[in-house]
């Protein structure tokens, strides 16, 4: 887990006067959005940030920080928080309320900066990758999405979990990917695909952080 004083850090370095900014809906995101909270409120930055999950925008709201619509707004700064990364400044993520919503993110973002374990940088993309999937014929999509790897959809108890944009997640365990583009292209002309958790060319700077920070 990346320290507090690192995060203090990325809030002073990265953050511009006057900007709409974004952060992911994690734990960690919810640490940034706090000392970004301080900062605009001691040095009347000025910041606007458009919310990513209802709880980021409940929390904005209890810091008194502006919330910008991205029907409005492009988004200036966003930090985002990667499962896997790789050297081309690819990255997959995982944990997500809405990934239709954090690509819009993702596209609209002026600069993107991912912050990712140092454990999470791989020289190539492997393993699960999440798809937000309709709810209505999910099985079929689902059967669609075997021809990538083994597909389930992600569940919540008993009950398939339910993005904020009220869609399910399905998780495919990808065997050997040769092309990040392919395998975006494969996934997107599936009927009931509606966005991948693979991010591909989106980010400007990777934030590696273990034992000590690499950018």
């Amino acid at each position: 887990m990346i320290s507090e004083e690192r995060l203090d850090e990325f809030a002073s370095k990265y953050l511009k006067k006057d900007s709409i900014i974004a952060v992911g809906a994690d734990e960690l995101g919810e640490k940034l959005l706090k000392k970004i909270a301080l900062k605009n409120e001691q040095e009347a930055l000025g910041i606007s940030v458009v919310p990513t999950a209802s709880h980021i925008a409940a929390l904005c709201s209890s810091l008194h920080l502006p919330i910008a619509s991205i029907n409005e707004h492009e988004v200036d700064t966003a930090f985002e928080f990667a499962d896997l990364v790789d050297s081309n400044y690819n990255f997959v993520k995982r944990n997500s309320y809405s990934l239709v919503r954090d690509k819009m993110i993702a596209q609209s973002a002026a600069e993107l900066i991912i912050m990712a374990n140092r454990e999470s940088f791989a020289e190539k993309i492997h393993g699960l990758i999440p798809f937000e999937i309709s709810t209505f014929g999910h099985q079929r999509t689902l059967m669609q999405l075997q021809k990538l790897g083994k597909a389930r959809v992600r569940m919540k108890g008993q009950q398939p979990l339910k993005t904020e944009t009220g869609h399910y997640l399905s998780d495919v365990e990808c065997d050997e990917i040769y092309s990040l583009d392919d395998l975006e292209f494969q996934a997107k002309t599936i009927a009931g695909v509606l966005e991948t958790g693979l991010f591909i060319g989106y980010a400007d700077r990777i934030i590696l952080h273990n034992d000590k920070i690499e950018v």
